[in-house]
């Protein structure tokens, strides 16, 4: 009995496999994804000290998603994904296809609450403007025609994957493959349109060029899953080509597994800073005692090290770390400011008259003496300066 795919290509390896090659990508991004997000919770919680916001929750509902996609493409691994179809048996290959529906299905929800985490992460920093609620539209717009249509497409729906079994058992009401092109081209154009928006928001800002080029630079790291979606389009185009649909689903279930994840990792780099920045202060920190106490070998004469303010590129950031936080400093009355401030400009100059061993941080009493001619007696009036 011959195969209902027809006969193999003469010259074909049908011995070539990629399953495990296809596990093996797909768990690597998976576990970039993963850990970019534990990393944004931590610096969430524990450098912030803020509550995980809708764009954190969002994010996590990605990798939920991206998760049910990675059994996908084990489990389909199992059954045949990632062989030539002549080697698998045809049980097996419809099985296959049963789980291309399921995989599509989850791939249509995970983008667009990808995208709409990183939206709302904009709205963030910048407030929402007109050009944030077009994308949003336009995201929610994909995913609603996108799930309605890939649900009516052939009727009944399981003609989806029993149409290689029983070709007269139903039908499909477009082609599939057109969409499936069209899909992906109109989610490459959302992403384009959502890379840009934060760009001249960016450039608005009081910061230098080299500055404002950088962090545009990182807002634009999500052009990495652009490229992603794009060699997932050059693969799908073999799909209405030819007749191996086990072999070629294994390299469209690679790239739409690499997508989701490498925008999850874009849309968390961003929010990492604050994690960044206390790692390398504890680093420097670390570095500069190790240098005086090797410099002195006494742990006493360790001092401390006065920082800079921060540049303009980290006051945007600023915004991302303090956000949640600023409501709860306390703030001072402008007299006790006024005091504060001068109390504190005459502990310096008095530091730099006693000279370089004064400890500006001590308790000092000091007296002063008043005489008074007409009862012959001397005043002392005694402060305490901290």
């Amino acid at each position: 009995m011959s195969s209902p795919f027809g006969e193999p290509p003469p010259d074909l390896d049908l011995s070539q496999s990629h399953t495990a090659r296809n596990n093996a990508v797909v768990i690597a991004v998976y576990t970039l994804a993963a850990i970019a997000i534990i990393l944004r919770v931590i610096a969430r919680i524990r450098i912030q000290h803020a509550t995980v916001a809708a764009d954190d929750w969002l994010i996590v509902a990605a990798l939920i998603s991206v998760t049910a996609n990675l059994v996908c493409t084990i489990i389909g691994g199992y059954y045949g994904l990632g062989k030539h179809v002549w080697v698998v048996p045809f049980d097996d290959a419809i099985t296959v296809v049963r789980i291309l529906f399921a995989y599509v299905l989850i791939y249509v929800v995970a983008i667009p609450i990808i995208k709409i985490s990183i939206i709302l992460f904009y709205r963030r920093i910048f407030g929402m403007n007109w050009a944030m609620w077009i994308c949003v539209f336009l995201t929610l717009g994909y995913f609603v025609s996108c799930y309605i249509a890939f649900l009516v497409c052939c009727q009944p729906l399981s003609y989806y994957w029993t149409q290689y079994r029983d070709p007269s058992g139903g039908k499909c009401i477009f082609n599939l493959y057109p969409f499936y092109i069209g899909n992906a081209a109109a989610n490459v154009a959302t992403d384009a349109v959502i890379l840009i928006v934060p760009i001249p928001l960016v450039w608005k800002l009081q910061m230098r060029t080299t500055q404002k080029i950088l962090v545009s630079s990182i807002f634009l790291l999500g052009s990495f899953a652009c490229v992603a979606s794009i060699v997932r389009i050059y693969f799908m185009t073999f799909l209405s080509k030819s007749l191996d649909i086990t072999w070629i689903m294994g390299d469209i279930f690679i790239w739409s597994s690499v997508e989701p994840c490498i925008g999850i990792v874009c849309a968390c780099l961003p929010t990492l800073q604050p994690l960044l920045r206390s790692t390398l202060k504890r680093i420097v920190r670390s570095s500069n005692i190790d240098e005086q106490l090797g410099s002195t070998g006494k742990t006493g004469s360790v001092s401390r090290k006065q920082h800079k303010p921060p540049s303009g590129s980290r006051c945007l950031f600023r915004s991302l770390d303090d956000a949640d936080a600023r409501a709860r400093e306390p703030h001072l009355r402008p007299e006790e400011e006024a005091a504060l401030t001068t109390s504190s400009a005459h502990v310096e100059l008095e530091s730099l008259q006693e000279g370089p061993d004064f400890d500006p941080k001590s308790i000092r009493v000091k007296h002063d003496f008043q005489w008074s001619e007409e009862h012959q007696s001397i005043k002392i009036v005694s402060k305490r300066i901290l």
